[in-house]
């Protein structure tokens, strides 16, 4: 085995698992507040994934949103742009919980998960109407010429790459300490753990699930604005990632940000490697090495690798 080849090849699977990883920790923090998959997360981050790019174009001819981004002072840079996206994600995400999840809180769960199914078809055909079918190029936000990139024992490291990783890892590492050491993130994980005794407590858990959404839409929106350089803008541009999102998020544990995180890197290095080295796999069914080692993991602990297990009394 040529080790300079397999380094290459791992280095160039780093920005998908950052992709992946991103999206599934959005997941997961849906899953940790309400129990429940929210189907149009890609959905909702690629609309906002639009919102930068129209931030970057500003007024231009025949682009939905151009006034509104003109009026803002746009066309804005590439990180001012992306940070817009954010903010419209944290806002729609917010809006999302108060205006169609809050009123179902007594209702089934598959009623909520057809909402967002409904979410999912409605976001998609918007974005299509609005903003059309054609591929837009979007810049990246980290040095992405040819030569940038570091080298290691022959194999070529994208700065790309390295300054995504950087952002994710900050991010994470925010996360979980406000999760840990904020007044919001206790009532956070107190309201993920039993809601109806952290409400007897005094906790509001509908701002708390809101602030849930918003977290989660924002990290969704920084996921697509990172991506499009690569995956290409486009409205089913988060269909696929949301499939690879899914699993490492089931993989590491549905309710577990750090999970998610390693989930994403081991799905995206089963994607890459495993046809890469067993020839009867091709890389036009890469989607399978990644379900499969799901479903290893799944057969060993059921509940992800830093899953919570919940105990369920008879």
């Amino acid at each position: 085995m040529d080790l300079v080849l397999l380094l290459q090849r791992i280095f160039d699977t780093l920005l998908n698992g950052a992709i992946y990883s991103s999206l599934a920790i959005a997941l997961a923090i849906i899953v940790r507040s309400t129990g429940l998959l929210n189907f149009a997360q890609g959905e909702m981050a690629t609309f906002s994934a639009y919102v930068a790019f129209v931030l970057l174009s500003g007024a231009a001819p025949g682009l939905t949103g151009g006034t509104v981004a003109a009026w803002l002072g746009g066309p804005l840079s590439v990180p001012s742009a992306i940070v817009g996206a954010v903010v419209f994600g944290i806002a729609a995400g917010g809006v999302t919980e108060r205006v169609l999840i809050r009123p179902l809180r007594h209702a089934p769960e598959l009623a909520v998960v057809n909402v967002t199914v409904g979410l999912f078809l409605g976001l998609n055909s918007l974005t299509e109407q609005w903003w059309g079918t054609a591929p837009r190029a979007f810049p990246s936000v980290f040095p992405n010429q040819p030569d940038d990139y570091i080298d290691i024992v022959g194999a070529r490291l994208r700065i790309s790459v390295v300054g995504t990783w950087i952002t994710l890892l900050a991010l994470l590492a925010l996360l979980v300490a406000a999760l840990r050491w904020t007044r919001t993130g206790l009532a956070f994980r107190a309201v993920s753990s039993d809601r109806d005794s952290a409400e007897l407590s005094g906790i509001r858990s509908g701002s708390v699930l809101m602030y849930g959404w918003a977290l989660a839409a924002g990290l969704g929106a920084l996921a697509a604005a990172l991506s499009a350089n690569v995956v290409v803008l486009e409205p089913k541009m988060m269909q696929r990632v949301l499939v690879y999102a899914f699993a490492a998020a089931t993989l590491g544990g549905l309710d577990s940000p750090k999970g998610a995180l390693v989930g994403g890197i081991v799905v995206a290095l089963a994607q890459t490697l495993i046809p890469a080295y067993v020839p009867f796999i091709g890389y036009e069914v890469s989607v399978v090495p990644a379900l499969l080692a799901m479903v290893a993991v799944l057969l060993v602990r059921p509940y992800g690798l830093f899953g919570t297990r919940r105990n369920v009394r008879a």
